[in-house]
């Protein structure tokens, strides 16, 4: 499946609170999440999947 905005809301990492609290997340792999990233899924700003996956944004 392909991860993108239309089907989720945002990018968590596995212990992040917020993703928790929702009780709406699913895990995903590591493909799947850097996938998500690059078609525009938002990183959770608490726990930024982006800087632990090593990703940074080129300007």
């Amino acid at each position: 499946m392909v991860l993108n905005r239309t089907n989720v809301d945002g990018v968590h990492v596995g212990d992040c609170w917020a993703a928790a609290k929702s009780g709406r997340c699913q895990p995903a792999s590591r493909e799947q999440v850097v996938e998500a990233l690059r078609h525009g899924v938002m990183a959770c700003v608490h726990c930024r999947p982006d800087t632990a996956l090593g990703l940074l944004d080129n300007p």
